[in-house]
């Protein structure tokens, strides 16, 4: 039967079966090496449970946990729990070169069970990088994804900014609450046309921060069991342990209310005809007549920006104000700069270029304490060979953002909250926290342009009319000092809010004081609200 098969030595189908011999045999041996190949190094685990012991525990921002594996095992290194790998980085060049040189094969996330359990599977911030991704981004990107279609927006920002202000010099004891109102106002009108009632806590944004709480706690990597052994979701409710379920029910609820309440006014004011002149991101999109499936889409997107959009940026001017009263230097170098250059009115948009200071200023915020410490991890579509080590399929990587803002090779007194780095005269490599703070690849943050427009305008106008300083104790006169300190999760945040806060003049208070009538509160939207359940 092989007869047909022999050959002269000039027969050509030599050269073609050796190739292909060779080919084989070189694809055999390259997957064979691979596989050889060691993961990054990390602490020895258990039989069948591996590194199950050294989770972050309760209580301890999981990225300081994590960080003592770059002293101990290098830049990248791993742990593996019942069989599913986690890859931590230590390093921004490793971080750039897997996450945005490799994006194609690393711009996926894990398919964690205790989310899909809250009812998260379609939140922007988790999806598969799939197809219904892609269109979630690309109506995000349409509404806020570029510096053109933010500036559509600068009148609002400036508005809420300024009666941020108000608020402040009324209550500067619920600095937090005033920050919310803030952020909240900003994108509950761009998305819904909604007004939030800034006497008291809206319930909006009472739902967008307890949403964000939630939803910080229910991706952390490795935060809850059933995502390393996903069948304890299928224990019944009586058995000891399985009170994740319990928690699951309440964030699903938390998170249809935070989809449906919002998209239900913003649809039903559109029907009544209301706020045709000023058109929303629903309004504009129910425009197009969408079908079912296309709505669900509208409504995870736009409530996958309200929470973030109505959270972070509040994290991260709490660590401004903070950083204010623990280095007033800072404080009056901005001040002076803004003096001179803007004279005696507020800023705007339009001197942004030629406040450089404050600039640097809003990019050490950035930087000092980062609001994502770990970012949302990525994961691996398939297997890859990378510096010499192996990283499986579906591997959970996680980039740490906190380390890199603190990386003394890349930092000067990375401590310190110091903006003269990003004007040069700390040292020539102090590098921008852009390039790192918002995410990495294709999964990079989408809100990032209206978060730095929110917190340039929020940073100058505050530089400009308050004195920040830290609060005193009232029966010793002694000022009470203030740790830097953040809360675990997703999104850390001061845990402090609570600073002294005054008008530098009487001619500044009057200058926050004239914002009453020169942009008068036209009344909230919360009495329209229907079927919230807080």
């Amino acid at each position: 039967m092989f007869s047909n098969l022999s050959f002269s030595p000039s027969d050509p189908r030599i050269v073609v079966y050796g190739g292909v011999v060779v080919a084989v045999l070189w694809i055999v041996k390259k997957i064979t090496s691979k596989r050889q190949l060691p993961l990054p190094p990390g602490p020895k685990g258990l039989p069948v449970f591996g590194n199950i012991l050294d989770l972050p525990p309760k209580g301890l921002p999981e990225w300081e946990h994590w960080a003592k594996h770059k002293a101990l095992y290098g830049p990248m290194s791993s742990v593996t729990i019942l069989g599913q790998t986690i890859v931590l980085i230590h390093d921004i060049d490793i971080a750039v070169e897997m996450l945005d040189k490799k994006s194609v094969k690393f711009s996926n996330r894990p398919s964690m069970v205790f989310p899909k359990m809250c009812g998260y599977e379609h939140e922007m911030a988790i999806l598969p990088y799939d197809r219904y991704h892609r269109q979630t981004r690309k109506l995000a990107a349409g509404q806020i994804g570029s510096t053109s279609s933010i500036a559509r927006f600068h009148s609002l920002i400036d508005d809420q900014a300024r009666r941020f202000l108000l608020y402040t010099l009324r209550k500067p004891y619920d600095l937090e609450l005033n920050l919310q109102i803030q952020a909240a106002s900003i994108i509950l009108d761009m998305l819904f046309g909604y007004k939030v009632d800034p006497n008291g806590r809206d319930p909006l944004v009472v739902l967008a921060n307890k949403f964000m709480a939630e939803f910080g706690e229910a991706i952390v990597a490795g935060a809850w069991l059933v995502d390393m052994i996903p069948w304890l979701r299928y224990l019944p409710d009586w058995v000891p342990g399985t009170g994740f379920k319990r928690i699951a029910r309440d964030y699903t609820r938390t998170y249809e209310d935070t989809m449906n309440i919002p998209y239900n006014f913003a649809k039903e004011q559109k029907e009544k005809g209301i706020g045709e002149d000023r058109p929303s991101y629903i309004s504009r999109l129910l425009d197009t007549n969408p079908d079912e499936d296309e709505i669900e889409l509208i409504k995870n997107s736009a409530a996958s920006l309200y929470g973030g959009g109505a959270d972070t940026t509040v994290a991260a001017l709490g660590f401004f104000f903070l950083a204010m009263t623990l280095y007033p230097e800072v404080q009056l170098k901005a001040r002076e700069e803004i003096d001179r250059v803007v004279g005696n009115r507020l800023p705007t948009f339009e001197d942004r270029p030629n406040l450089p200071y404050v600039e640097a200023v809003v990019k050490e915020t950035m930087r000092w304490i980062p609001i994502a410490p770990l970012c949302v991890p990525h994961t691996s579509d398939e297997e890859d060979e990378f510096r010499g080590y192996r990283i499986p399929k579906g591997s959970i990587v996680v980039p740490s953002i906190a380390f890199f803002a603190q990386d003394s090779n890349v930092y000067t007194q990375p401590d310190q909250f110091k903006p003269e780095r990003f004007l040069g005269k700390l040292g020539p490599n102090e590098l921008d926290p852009y390039s790192f703070a918002f995410g990495f690849g294709r999964r990079v943050c989408p809100g990032r342009r209206l978060a730095d427009a929110n917190m340039f305008l929020t940073i100058a106008q505050s530089l400009a009319v308050f004195e920040i300083k830290k609060l005193v104790d009232p029966k010793t006169g002694i000022e009470i000092d203030r740790v830097v300190g953040a809360t675990p999760g997703l999104v850390s945040r001061p845990t402090t809010f609570h600073f002294d806060i005054k008008p530098r003049s009487d001619e500044h208070k009057a200058l926050i004081e004239a914002i009453e009538i020169e942009k008068p509160w036209t009344g909230s939207d919360a009495k329209y609200l229907k079927g919230l359940r807080l």
